[in-house]
């Protein structure tokens, strides 16, 4: 099962959301990501080779990886939040998708945390005692 981290902002108990425009703006302000402008993700399976398509929604964003040259879909828009997923370890400041997490997180005055609530310092990405 994937661990996913989420873009969000918090508020002691309560969330704060971000709202679609904000979340939007912030995307045509960071270098390396995009909002997705198709109408489906497509995935394959490597194990399988098959492949599934997911409806994209506004606000679902891409990465660009400067490796392969490729644009590859990340975020995913949850109304209030975005998640991505984090495979690949907090705080590698080299990894595509955690420098443009942490852009996006600092120009919104949010917060990279995990499913569990952890909260992770965006220089380190070492999780932060609360």
């Amino acid at each position: 099962m994937a661990y996913d981290l989420h873009i969000e902002r918090s508020g002691g108990t309560a969330q704060l959301p971000i709202s679609l425009p904000e979340w939007s703006a912030a995307i045509a302000e960071t270098e390396g990501v995009r909002l997705f402008a198709g109408e489906a993700q497509t995935a394959t399976n490597p194990k399988t080779g098959g492949v599934i398509s997911i409806a994209a929604r506004a606000g679902d964003a891409e990465v660009f990886f400067p490796d392969n040259g490729e644009w590859h879909s990340v975020f995913r828009w949850r109304g209030k939040s975005a998640v991505f997923n984090g495979r690949f370890k907090p705080g590698d400041a080299s990894h595509p998708v955690w420098s443009v997490a942490v852009a996006l997180a600092s120009r919104l005055g949010a917060v990279i945390c995990g499913d569990e609530g952890e909260v992770y310092d965006l220089k380190t990405g070492a999780v932060i005692d609360e």
